[in-house]
């Protein structure tokens, strides 16, 4: 060991603690920008060409981010107390900082209650607060309407939804289109000096707008709440939407956070007293890792480096490698205690730090590896996470031959034999069995990579936002309502393109069938002006009102009913929709070119945002087709149903596929989860690959880094074979589960190797150092991997499914790479014999 370290830890305990101590007050100053990002923007892949789309069409069409109330009161929903309420709600909601506007079933025209004439209802339109409007007519006409029915008032004629269209940040949205079309265009061939300065400049005024946003959406959401929680009155009523569900996803992170912190604390603290029976044997590694975990969030704080859903596990992976790190510094340090008592701490100290320094620092290069190996994925979360947990390693690492050395040093001397809770019956039975029956270990082990292997093949990540969440929360009690009764939650576009038409202009003296004797008024302005349009108000679209041809409705209605028929859709909405409408007043009749030019005009300008602009670009010679997709449908699989209406649509209605896009957080949440799928393999190879390179450079043998892969391998093919098998989808958590397990797992496969290659020379055979280091490192990978597996547990608590599945798997995984590294391993070196004949010196 180095005499520099000696000097300036062990001689020096007072100032390591000191430099420590100041290091932590300044991280805690960073930590108060720490923070979480769950927007719907962490949801989505940053360079999806498909995110600008989406953004393009909600600028164009007004979509944006809405959030979804819904109002079941306790007596007749058109009761006058029911009706007084949706209008105090409303204008309740409409006053939130941030809501731009607010729909309901008093906003909307009613145009059968009681019936009338479409040019009557031009000067006339009723809505629910019209003093001659028949309710029981406007009832059936709200649960029979192509256009209301389960989109404002459900079936049964006992529920509604209130839209809440929530404020666009044009500004946000130009600075992140500029900041994504220079880092595409830097991944493609990279930027000159000005344009990486203009990328830095975006870069940073993307932070600050990111937090600004953060913090508007959860005030924004927690102010909608507590409107919605004031009118609870015996009446039920829920959130939703995708703004809200990442929201809770941040809620309930951090809700974990906390959880798992105490949770945790409390387990480690009782496995830690049973293992060791000493309060400093306790303290040290839960200080360790709670230094670790501080300094990195106060570094995340101080350069504005958010976590989100894939990466916010670290903090639980932190405290469990820290720990991990100091049990086997424990461990040394307890045995050489025991096994002579008079010698002084000091040298105990250093004895320990000299024989578990490259051990432990192989381990840590080895797992940081592992997560570096993440930044091929290509996926910017993904890619964070792999920085995060590289820098958080490396900090673990430094902190635990640290502070553990300036800790005991300080404490009284405590020398003397301790008692210390064995883990003789498990390794040991473990050690006999392994020797007794290397062969039938090996063959059980290639048995269950077999079925790994089998299981792996029926991964999917075909999941829903629904499934996210446990049945007894708000958000899914919330979404589950919305689509059983109020016609799906996930929204998902059909924009349709039209081809440019020719513009015609009329000249009297080229007109070959002009009147010479016209007066000359006649023929200024709209050529095609209706006179039946003479008493129609003053209408906003002017002349667009002749883009409405009956051709495009045909096409549009053609595409509607494909997607309606689908099984998985709920909601469908387009200008087929008003069409139909439209047909009631024309005895069921299609409309012709002068009548669909009529009614669009006669729609009033107030009405005009909410039935039209949603559905028709005229400047943009483009329809939309607003989809919501029934989220909780069992047989929903994304991928799946994209790629058949991608192809559905053209062979169904003749529509050439360059003619329509889909778009829709529908889309970008499944290219988020595509991508992870897809990047897997690519990072696993990595991991491989890079642990496969540092074995060998570690064990200065190819075969030996052969071997030493194997455990952990096997550990994490058994955990992705059991999600197949279980039928558990590969989510934004559990798509990085076995990177973490191998880079975890490693720590015991390089300390059982390098405690054998320590016992081969004294050992008379391979069996004896086997059962020498099963008896010594083999408690320690043993006390790791329980607290490991028992901390991972923990998470089973959580209300977020992910974290759920994360923590439960990640346990499991724990304790196959510790079966695996004592005995797989083990067995492994017994036949293979890499280190040449026992008893002589390596």
């Amino acid at each position: 060991m180095p005499r520099l370290y000696s000097a300036l830890v062990i001689d020096r305990p007072w100032s390591t603690l000191a430099l420590l101590l100041a290091l932590a007050v300044v991280a805690t100053i960073g930590a108060r920008d720490f923070r979480l990002d769950a927007s719907s923007d962490s949801l989505v892949l940053e360079t999806d060409p498909d995110l600008a789309q989406w953004r393009e069409v909600n600028e164009r069409y007004g979509g944006g981010d809405f959030l979804l109330v819904t109002f079941t009161p306790a007596r007749d929903l058109l009761a006058p107390e029911s009706i007084a309420t949706v209008q105090a709600l409303r204008d309740r909601l409409a006053e939130v900082d941030g809501v731009a506007s607010v729909l309901s079933m008093v906003d909307v025209p009613l145009l059968r209650s009681p019936p009338a004439p479409l040019s009557e209802l031009a000067d006339n339109v009723r809505t629910l607060t019209s003093d001659d409007v028949d309710l029981e007519l406007a009832l059936e006409e709200l649960t029979t309407s192509p256009l209301y029915r389960e989109l404002l008032v459900s079936a049964d004629g006992r529920s509604t939804a209130i839209q809440v269209n929530l404020e666009s940040d044009g500004h946000y949205t130009r600075v992140i289109t500029q900041r994504n079309e220079l880092l595409i265009q830097r991944q493609r061939e990279g930027l000159d000096d000005a344009q990486r300065a203009e990328f830095e400049a975006l870069q940073r005024e993307l932070e600050q707008l990111r937090r600004a946003a953060g913090a508007r959406q959860q005030r924004l959401v927690a102010d909608v709440r507590a409107v919605v929680d004031s009118f609870r009155n015996g009446d039920t009523l829920f959130v939703g939407g995708v703004t809200m569900i990442a929201d809770d996803m941040l809620s309930f992170i951090r809700g974990d956070l906390r959880t798992f912190g105490i949770g945790v604390l409390l387990l480690v603290i009782a496995m830690l007293a049973f293992f060791f029976r000493r309060l400093r044997w306790v303290l040290l590694p839960l200080a360790c890792g709670g230094l670790t975990v501080l300094y990195m969030v106060g570094f995340l704080g101080w350069v504005n480096w958010p976590i989100t859903v894939i990466s916010s596990n670290f903090v639980s992976l932190l405290i469990i490698i820290s720990i991990s790190l100091t049990i086997h510094l424990t461990v040394r340090f307890r045995e050489l205690q025991n096994r002579d008592p008079t010698l002084d701490v000091r040298t105990l100290m250093i004895d320990t730090v000299q024989h578990r320094f490259w051990p432990c620092f192989y381990t840590a290069i080895t797992t940081m590896v592992a997560f570096a190996s993440l930044v091929s994925s290509g996926i910017v979360p993904v890619i964070d996470f792999g920085w995060m947990m590289t820098i958080g390693v490396g900090v673990a690492l430094v902190v635990a031959f640290t502070l553990f050395p300036a800790v005991v040093m300080l404490l009284p001397d405590g020398s003397g034999r301790e008692t210390i809770a064995r883990a003789v019956g498990v390794t040991a039975l473990l050690a006999r069995g392994t020797n007794a029956q290397p062969v039938t270990v090996i063959v059980i082990c290639a048995l269950v990579a077999v079925l790994s292997g089998w299981g792996m093949s029926r991964l999917t990540v075909e999941n829903s936002f629904i499934d996210y969440f446990q049945k007894s929360t708000e958000i899914y009690q919330g979404m589950a309502f919305v689509d059983e009764h109020l016609g799906g939650t996930t929204p998902l576009d059909v924009i349709i393109r039209f081809p440019d038409e020719p513009k015609f202009e009329f000249d009297d003296a080229d007109d070959p069938f002009g009147d010479p004797f016209a007066d000359d008024d006649m023929l200024s302005g709209d050529p095609f002006d209706d006179p039946l349009m003479d008493d129609a108000p003053e209408d906003a679209l002017g002349a667009d009102r002749y883009w409405f041809t009956p051709d495009k409705i045909a096409l549009i209605e053609d595409v509607h009913a494909y997607l309606e028929a689908q099984p998985e859709t709920g909601k469908v909405i387009s200008l087929a929709t008003l069409h139909a409408i439209a047909m009631d007043f024309n005895d069921g009749e299609p409309l012709g070119g002068a009548e669909l030019a009529f009614v669009i005009g006669a729609v009033p300008v107030e009405f005009q945002e909410a039935l039209l602009a949603p559905y028709a670009s005229p400047s943009a010679n483009e329809a939309r087709i607003s989809i919501r997709m029934i989220d909780s449908d069992p047989n929903l699989k994304r991928n799946e149903f994209l790629q058949r209406i991608e192809h559905g649509i053209e062979e169904e209605t003749g529509l050439d596929r360059d003619r329509y896009e889909l778009s829709g957080m529908m889309v970008l949440f499944n290219n988020m989860l595509q991508g992870l799928f897809q990047s897997q393999n690519t990072t696993l190879l990595w991991v491989a690959a890079g642990i496969l390179v540092t074995f060998i450079i570690l064990f200065r043998s190819i075969l030996l880094g052969l071997i030493a892969i194997i455990p952990n391998g096997l550990a994490a093919a058994a955990v992705l074979g059991l999600m197949g098998w279980l039928r558990l989808p590969l989510d934004m958590m559990t798509i990085t589960i076995a990177a973490i397990v191998i880079g975890i797992g490693v720590d015991g496969t390089i300390h059982y190797v390098h405690r054998f290659r320590r016992e081969l020379p004294r050992a008379p055979s391979y069996e004896a150092a086997l059962a020498a280091s099963h008896n010594s490192i083999g408690h320690a990978i043993f006390y790791t991997a329980l607290t490991v597996a028992a901390g991972f547990s923990m998470l089973v608590f959580s209300n977020f499914n992910p974290t759920i599945y994360f923590g439960s798997l990640t346990s499991a995984a724990m304790l196959l790479a510790l079966l695996a590294n004592l005995t797989l391993l083990p067995a492994i070196l017994l036949k293979l014999k890499p280190f040449g004949p026992a008893g002589t010196a390596l």
